[in-house]
């Protein structure tokens, strides 16, 4: 995969190779893209995901970054059956999924069970701290911190319950196709048991610290790419997770390429793809709460980047990500799965069944940068329904130090 990918870069590259480098060359830009746009996902809060990274080359001072950012999550309570004997199990494949529980008899026939519910605004916070330890290498040590909310106004305008059944109403999607209007706004309650009956529980108020994260940057010089404006790195990053929820060790891998493309010597386009790969749960501290059935977790960014050059300490960019995410869950688990709730709306299982498909979303992200500091804001949204979360958006500042 990884070599096809490389193929790909290269070919992009050579295409645009005649296009004149000199404007390129005049300025020393690096990257102006330094949002964390992870979603808050209540899952995902716990588990030392890779946030992939865009920079062009390694960072010459140590800087610190802050970022904040707000979701609105809205997963109504689902119970869901897993059948454990096999003759259960092919005559629920043979069945469409939201038809079974009327065919399945959860009590004489073995089975495990889990439940899920999640509403609320979830709160990420992270501080980040950016050391280079050479020309073309750098580390970075940050925190994980997040808490629940019921997303009141105004501290939650765009997440708000209220703001997005607003839109639906008037603008696209419809009279309350999520039923949020029927269960009631503005609560805040995450509540979810594993098949060994080990809970995951988030009330209103509660602020978690949930782990630390270190990661190593390795910026190579490869001549013939650079001639094509052509940026590479590799990460290494290890997260401890240190809650009660998920008390483990990742280990993960990630790799991007940038391409510059000049308009004229204050304006610049930027092309960056990201590929990342996360091994959960490498080492083991405790009983954990059953978040995944998987190993890895793969993910992978696309960027699109305008920037302008307003002069030399300062910048504007506006930016265009869309990310993807495996699924929590393997998706053959969901073939004789039984799910039960309440059927207020047609949306009404994604508590469940969105742990067995890959999670996507699309960023919008500016960033103002002067001198030692850097602003930024963006705004997140899941294309493929999930809800976990719906809308977000986050914050961030960042400062070199002299």
């Amino acid at each position: 995969m990884k070599l096809i990918l490389l193929i790909l870069t290269l070919s992009y590259g050579v295409c645009f190779s005649q296009i004149d480098n000199d404007s390129l060359k005049k300025t020393d830009l690096n990257s102006t893209y330094h949002a964390n746009t992870l979603s808050v996902h209540p899952f995902g809060m716990f588990i030392s995901r890779i946030n992939n990274n865009f920079q062009l080359k390694a960072e010459k001072k140590m800087s610190i970054t802050a970022n904040i950012s707000s979701g609105n999550v809205w997963l109504p309570y689902v119970k869901a059956y897993n059948p454990l004997n096999e003759d259960d199990r092919i005559a629920m494949q043979n069945i469409v999924w939201h038809r079974r529980y009327a065919f399945y008899d959860e009590n004489s026939s073995p089975t495990e069970t889990i439940e899920n519910q999640a509403d609320g605004i979830i709160r990420h916070y992270q501080i980040k701290f950016n050391i280079p330890i050479s020309d073309n290498q750098e580390i970075s040590l940050s925190s994980r911190m997040f808490s629940l909310d019921e997303g009141n106004i105004p501290y939650s305008l765009l997440t708000s319950d209220q703001f997005l059944e607003w839109f639906h109403s008037n603008i696209a999607g419809g009279e309350d196709p999520f039923a949020r209007k029927a269960y009631g706004f503005n609560q805040a309650k995450i509540r979810y048991m594993d098949e060994n009956g080990k809970t995951l529980q988030i009330d209103k108020g509660d602020f978690i610290f949930s782990g630390i994260d270190l990661s190593y940057y390795y910026y190579p010089h490869f001549n013939f790419l650079e001639k094509m404006n052509i940026y590479v790195n590799v990460g290494l990053q290890m997260g401890a997770n240190v809650s009660k929820v998920n008390p483990s060790l990742d280990f993960g891998l990630n790799s991007s390429f940038v391409k510059r493309l000049a308009l004229n010597n204050k304006k610049e386009l930027h092309f960056g793809l990201s590929i990342g790969a996360l091994r959960q749960r490498l080492l083991c501290f405790g009983d954990a709460v059953k978040l995944s059935d998987k190993k890895f977790l793969l993910s992978s960014e696309i960027l699109f980047e305008y920037v302008k050059q307003i002069n030399q300490r300062s910048s504007f960019s506006i930016a265009s990500t869309y990310y993807v995410q495996s699924s929590y869950n393997k998706k053959g688990g969901f073939e004789y799965l039984v799910l039960t709730g309440d059927r207020i709306s047609t949306h009404w299982h994604y508590a469940i069944s969105h742990l067995y498909r890959f999670l996507s979303a699309h960023t919008l992200t500016l960033t103002y940068a002067n001198g030692d500091i850097a602003y930024w804001m963006y705004l997140r949204e899941d294309l493929l329904v999930d809800n976990a979360p719906d809308a977000q958006v986050g914050i961030g500042l960042k400062v070199y130090f002299r």
